[in-house]
C-alpha cells in the first residue's frame, strides 16, 4: 500500500500546534501586532487597507471579523471563534450580539429581525455568562427593511376666502396619501363632496394651480385644494376651517 508523503513546509507544526491548543482552550485566536491600535477588550474589529480598524455595521468594508479578548500598546489579542472571556463586559446570558453603527466596535443585543435596525446585520457572538460569549462571525446581511403601513393622518387649517369656481383654498397635502387613498374634506366639521379626475364636486385637488383637477394616483404631497362654490352651494368665508382627513404612509 502506497503512502502519501506530505512535503515538510517551515513552521508548519508550529502553526498547527498552536492551532490544536487553542481549539483545546474552547478558541481559535491569535496574537496581532498593530502599532497604538488603540483597541480594548470586547471590541470588534475588521480588516481595512492592510490594518485593523473598529468595526463599523453601515460600512460593507468594516464588518466585524475578530472580538478583542486583552491588549498590550501595540499588540493584541483577537478572538475568531469560540470561548472569550473579559471581566466585567455585563452581558445578558443568551442574547445574541451585533455590531453597531457608531464606529466604535461595539456591540448591541439582537432583539428581533428590525430591532436594532442598521444598515448591515453583523452578528458576532452569543452571551454565555455576564463575562463570557461564544464568538462566530456570522455571515452579515442587509439589516431588516421596515414595511409601510397607512395611518390616519389629519390636516387643520383657516381656508383663504373664495370667489368663484375655481377657487384657490391656499391648503395643499402635506403628504402624498398612502396606496392611493382618498382625501376626505370637512369644512367646519361637514364632510363635502371631492371629486378626482374633474371638477364635478364642491372640491377638487390639482397639481397644475387648478387648469386640471388631479385623478387619485396623481395625489402628491403639495397638491392644492381647489373650491366650486356653485356645485357647493356658498363660499367659504372668514372663520371656515378645513379639515383634510386621509391615510400617509408610517415611514414619512
Amino acid at each position: 500500500m502506497s503512502q502519501i508523503k506530505i512535503k515538510q513546509v517551515e513552521g508548519l507544526q508550529a502553526v498547527l500546534d498552536a492551532i490544536g491548543v487553542g481549539l483545546q482552550s474552547g478558541s481559535l485566536k491569535s496574537t496581532y501586532t498593530q502599532i497604538a491600535h488603540g483597541f480594548s477588550a470586547g471590541s470588534v474589529v475588521a480588516f481595512l487597507n492592510g490594518s485593523w480598524v473598529l468595526a463599523d455595521a453601515s460600512s460593507a468594508e468594516k464588518l466585524g471579523r475578530l472580538v478583542v479578548e486583552s491588549v498590550t500598546t501595540d499588540t493584541f489579542v483577537g478572538v475568531q471563534i469560540g470561548n472569550i472571556e473579559i471581566i466585567g463586559w455585563g452581558l445578558t446570558p443568551g442574547k445574541f450580539y451585533m455590531v453597531d453603527e457608531t464606529g466604535n466596535g461595539t456591540v448591541v443585543e439582537h432583539l428581533s429581525p428590525s430591532i436594532p435596525n442598521f444598515k448591515y446585520s453583523n452578528p458576532v457572538m452569543q452571551a454565555l455568562t455576564t463575562n463570557k460569549a461564544q464568538v462566530l462571525p456570522w455571515r452579515p446581511s442587509l439589516g431588516a427593511t421596515p414595511l409601510a403601513q397607512g395611518q390616519e393622518y389629519t390636516q387643520t387649517a383657516q381656508s383663504a376666502y373664495t370667489s368663484g369656481n375655481g377657487s384657490n383654498t391656499g391648503i395643499f397635502l402635506d403628504y402624498t396619501p398612502f396606496a392611493d387613498s382618498t382625501v376626505q374634506v370637512y369644512i367646519n366639521g361637514i364632510a363635502v363632496t371631492e371629486s378626482y379626475g374633474n371638477k364635478d364636486g364642491e372640491a377638487y385637488f390639482s397639481n397644475d394651480n387648478g387648469i386640471t383637477a388631479a385623478a387619485i394616483p396623481e395625489l402628491i404631497a403639495g397638491s392644492k385644494l381647489y373650491w366650486n362654490p356653485s356645485n357647493a352651494g356658498y363660499e367659504i368665508g372668514n372663520g371656515d376651517t378645513l379639515d383634510l382627513v386621509y391615510e400617509k404612509s408610517s415611514l414619512d
